[in-house]
């Protein structure tokens, strides 16, 4: 499901380029192997070196790809260029003119366009071609920071993708099928509404070849490092655990008192970035 041909193009394009103090933010646009253009920015430390480690990330459902973006500022002043990427469901903005259940109806398409996720698992491989291709990057030293969304299809891409060493995965689930079936959050419940049965039968039986219990298990020998809630609305104990007890080791996981989207939580955030610090091999204080 997640092959595609990398000696394609990579169709690389500089939109803008923004120079702070200690590091530049580079708003670019790389080709995806399935469909359009895969929005990213590309935060490259302002320091002398002939190669850096670095690191990917992909945003929460509720987020983009700013989300992670002062992370990434942070790790540029430590010696490290991340890439940031949209996934493909953030790249459509439906009109502001359309009425609230035409949205309801676009946004429930989303959720169970299987493509989609195929597409994002794809595009952030790609995103790992346009980094080796890099002179200044060390193909060698390559993590992934993945929150939700981010995590859920970072525990499928552990299993497909071999170039990365280390993975962080907040906040994801373990089995997106089970969720689906089970789970009492309003937006499970909307997507159960609105199908019928037979199209939501469909769709589990799809989405549950991309569960990510299937993949974790395959991750070494990268290390993976979880970060879960205790409150969180979205992710149960249950799917947390059984996430972390699936996973190859070397692994680690860290519980927190916060919610889905881990706010104001400072110390998962300290404990996040002196992890990946450590995994790429740089000094830590």
């Amino acid at each position: 499901m997640f092959e595609y041909e990398r000696s394609l193009p990579l169709g690389f394009k500089e939109l803008s380029i923004i120079r702070k103090d200690g590091y530049t933010v580079r708003d670019l646009s790389y080709l995806s192997p399935l469909s359009g253009n895969v929005p990213a920015y590309l935060v490259v430390p302002n320091k002398e070196g002939k190669s850096f480690p670095a690191a990917v990330f992909l945003h929460p459902g509720q987020g983009d790809r700013t989300t992670f973006l002062s992370e990434a500022v942070d790790l540029a002043s430590k010696g490290v260029i991340s890439l940031l990427i949209d996934a493909p469901s953030m790249r459509k903005t439906p009109p502001q003119s359309l009425s609230q259940e035409h949205k309801l109806n676009l946004m429930v398409e989303e959720v169970v366009n299987i493509q989609g996720y195929i597409q994002t698992v794809v595009d952030l491989q790609r995103g790992i071609d346009l980094l080796s291709s890099l002179e200044n990057v060390d193909s060698n030293r390559l993590a992934y920071v993945g929150h939700s969304l981010g995590a859920t299809w970072g525990g499928v891409l552990a299993g497909v993708e071999n170039r990365i060493k280390a993975y962080v995965l907040m906040a994801g689930l373990s089995n997106v099928s089970t969720w689906h079936k089970s789970s009492e959050h309003p937006l499970a419940e909307l997507i159960r509404n609105k199908l019928t049965r037979e199209q939501f039968n469909k769709f589990i039986s799809e989405i549950e070849l991309l569960d990510a219990v299937h993949y974790i298990k395959k991750a070494a020998p990268a290390s993976l490092f979880f970060q879960f809630s205790r409150n969180d609305e979205f992710i149960s104990k249950d799917q947390a655990h059984t996430f972390y007890d699936v996973a190859s080791s070397p692994k680690e996981v860290a519980w927190y008192e916060t919610d889905h989207l881990f706010k104001e939580c400072h110390t998962a955030y300290k404990e996040r970035m002196q992890w990946i610090l450590r995994q790429l091999e740089l000094h830590t204080k």
